[in-house]
């Protein structure tokens, strides 16, 4: 079995992660721009059975509604995402993972979102909303 590990920069956060993600895509919605000061996001999907946290000395939310962003407060990297309607779910960003070529994204999440100058040349399906199958 695969397995995948991921920290902030000064590894105040590290985990180490198997199997498959659930999801890989990108996202394009602002909130997720906004919170990581770029113009498209890039996750990797775990259940919460997958993965533990090797260290989360540092480890810290700041909470919008339903989601939770964690970051690192002491260097600032952002982590990862939780959304209580998949408590099961955590969703690393890419750039936290160590081996980021592992994960290429599958779909395109807030499609509609995406600025107007960023040129994707891929064929990935392209949703106007989440990607990730939410409870009904």
């Amino acid at each position: 079995m695969s397995e995948h590990l991921g920290s902030c920069r000064c590894g105040g956060v590290a985990i180490k992660a198997t199997g498959k993600t659930c999801f890989a895509g990108y996202c394009h919605c602002d909130d997720c721009r906004r919170s990581n000061g770029a113009p498209v996001v890039s996750f990797a999907g775990f259940e919460k059975k997958q993965f533990n946290w090797e260290t989360r000395k540092t480890l810290s939310e700041w909470r919008n509604g339903q989601f939770a962003r964690l970051f690192c407060k002491s260097c600032g990297s952002p982590v990862a995402y939780t959304d209580d309607e998949l408590p099961e779910v955590v969703f690393f960003y890419i750039g936290f993972m160590a081996d980021r070529s592992a994960f290429p994204p599958e779909h395109h999440s807030y499609h509609h979102e995406k600025l107007d100058w960023l040129s994707l040349t891929d064929d990935l399906p392209k949703f106007n909303e989440t990607s990730y199958p939410r409870p009904e």
